[in-house]
């Protein structure tokens, strides 16, 4: 039986075309082949800067905007807040997942503006580069040390180029 991961898009008010839906997730798609995960599933929310300001704020203790944020179900993000404002904040619950789904691995959120102030080339281009670096953080990599973020641009271009192959 074939293993198939799934990802689910969604745009917050956001227009995004299409043809650019299916790249983001082709990206993300390769994202999971080149780290060699299979059967799961993960999801893509690409909003606006007040959004993810707020996720940042609240999930991460800094008040600003960022181009991408990852909630990993499986790997825990650092907090740079005040840890006494967490207290009584967050159950802990754990999510059910439907039979057919072995992992859920969490979700990526995107500001779609920020990604257009910063991009030097193609938005499109950013966007995707954002996609998979999202990816490689649900899946537990991080870019803390230098080593560590040698190994992210590495695997973020070889999921690139795989990404571009399949479009």
């Amino acid at each position: 039986m074939e293993e198939k991961s799934v990802i689910h898009i969604f745009s917050d008010g956001i227009t995004v075309e299409a043809r650019n839906l299916q790249y983001i997730k082709s990206v993300a798609l390769s994202a999971l082949d080149v780290c060699d995960i299979r059967d799961t599933e993960g999801s893509i929310v690409i909003t606006d800067d007040d959004t993810v300001k707020a996720l940042n704020r609240d999930y991460r203790g800094i008040n600003e905007t960022t181009d991408v944020l990852s909630f990993s179900n499986d790997h825990e993000g650092k907090y740079y807040g005040d840890p006494s404002s967490l207290q009584d904040r967050f159950t802990g619950e754990q999510f059910v997942l439907p039979d057919t789904i072995t992992s859920q691995l969490g979700e990526v959120v995107i500001s779609l503006a920020q990604i257009k102030r910063q991009s030097v080339g193609p938005v499109i281009d950013e966007l995707g580069r954002i996609v998979a670096h999202g990816f490689l953080h649900l899946l537990g990599y991080d870019h803390e040390k230098e080593a560590d973020k040698i190994v992210m641009q590495q695997l973020e271009s070889r999921i690139m180029k795989r990404a571009k192959q399949i479009v």
